[in-house]
């Protein structure tokens, strides 16, 4: 079992949940739950984020093939979607895919909004359903099952605890941890599309056309030709 390969995507799908930057909202929106439920209304809306990554690491793949989705279009799709959170998140000026400040409930949150879009968003859905379309022997399925609740393990210990950071390191530090993390995703995404576009012209085929047929090589000429008539 590849554990670095576990870590990197384990890794990679912490930067796409973002859980420093999610922070902040996350306070906000239990901020309409009673004190003494807050803890638990977090951990139940955790443990339906686990449920919907696993149902999406599972069934995927078979969707994308019930769609006729290639695993090229998956690639441009979320490398593109990655690439404008990333610049949302490198600029927060910029708002590209829209902010969570709209996002407000009146009463106590039920999956909707915390559990999707905001911990679950659509780039993270992509990545993991392209992740699991690339998954062919079961070790590769066990690897991808393990890192995903590795993921998902580090992002609820850090917004169970979402309180005690944004206290100790700030709204400066908070810019400064998303910014950084921005910049990584952006190199994600880049490298998603790159990914994208060389495995759709990898698989290109123009109807009617047919191969070059090669050439044939002349043969050498001798060094020192026979001259003709001579004895």
């Amino acid at each position: 079992m590849d554990w670095e390969l576990i870590l990197a995507q384990a890794l990679t799908l912490v930067i796409v949940f973002d859980p420093l930057g999610n922070a902040p909202f996350v306070r906000s929106l239990l901020q309409q739950v009673e004190p003494s439920r807050r803890r638990f209304v977090l951990l139940r809306e955790l443990f339906f984020v686990l449920l919907l990554l696993l149902a999406v690491s599972c069934v995927g793949s078979y969707i994308l093939g019930l769609l006729g989705i290639s695993l090229s279009s998956l690639n441009l799709t979320g490398g593109i979607m990655l690439f404008l959170i990333a610049i949302g998140l490198v600029f927060p000026s910029v708002n590209v895919m829209g902010t969570h400040s709209d996002e407000s409930v009146s009463s106590e949150p039920f999956i909707v909004p915390l559990v999707v879009p905001l911990i679950v968003g659509p780039a993270a859905i992509s990545i993991i359903m392209m992740k699991a379309s690339m998954c062919v022997t079961v070790n590769d399925h066990i690897e991808g099952f393990i890192s995903l609740v590795l993921a998902w393990l580090i992002q609820s210990v850090i917004l169970y605890f979402s309180n005690s950071i944004l206290n100790r390191i700030g709204d400066k530090g908070i810019l400064s941890v998303t910014r950084l993390m921005g910049m990584i995703l952006v190199l994600i995404a880049v490298q998603m599309i790159l990914n994208g576009i060389t495995d759709y012209i990898e698989h290109l085929r123009v109807p009617g056309a047919e191969p070059l047929a090669p050439v044939p090589m002349a043969a050498p000429l001798p060094d020192n030709p026979a001259t003709p008539g001579a004895a």
